[in-house]
C-alpha cells in the first residue's frame, strides 16, 4: 500500500473510526497508553484507525504494548478529559512514526461531525 498523505491519512481515520465505531490505542501492561512527545512541551497520547495498523506499531520502545480497542462512544467523552488534561492527541501515526497532532476537542467535534452524518445516513 503506498504512503498516504496528511490529508489522506485524516480522511482514512475518521472514516473509519466511524465505520466500526471503534480506536485503537497501544497500552501497556501498567495500562498507561502510548505516547509521543513533540521536543517542545507538548504530549500526544496516540491512536489508530485499525487493529492491524496499532499492531504494527508495537514495537522498539511500544514492542510490550497491546493493541486495545476504544468505542467510539468513551473516545468521545476520554477526548474532553484528555483536553482537560492538557494532553493532546496524536493521530494515526504513518510508518516514520509521523503523527497527525489534534487538540483533543478539534478532534471530537470532527468525529462527532461525521458520525452523525453517518448515523443519518443510515436511517
Amino acid at each position: 500500500m503506498k504512503e498516504l498523505d496528511d490529508q489522506e491519512r485524516l480522511t482514512f481515520f475518521v472514516d473509519q473510526i466511524v465505520e466500526n465505531e471503534m480506536v485503537w490505542l497501544l497500552q501497556a501492561d501498567d495500562g498507561l497508553f502510548a505516547m509521543v512527545e513533540d521536543g517542545e512541551i507538548n504530549s500526544y497520547v496516540t491512536v489508530w484507525p485499525t487493529v492491524d495498523e496499532c499492531k504494527s506499531a508495537a514495537k522498539d520502545e511500544w514492542l510490550d504494548y497491546a493493541a486495545e480497542p476504544m468505542e467510539i462512544k468513551e473516545f468521545l467523552i476520554w477526548l474532553k478529559e484528555l483536553d482537560e488534561d492538557k494532553i493532546l492527541v496524536g493521530v494515526y501515526p504513518n510508518a516514520q512514526g509521523k503523527i497527525l497532532p489534534f487538540h483533543p476537542l478539534e478532534l471530537k467535534k470532527m468525529i462527532e461531525g461525521a458520525w452523525k452524518k453517518s448515523l443519518n445516513q443510515n436511517d
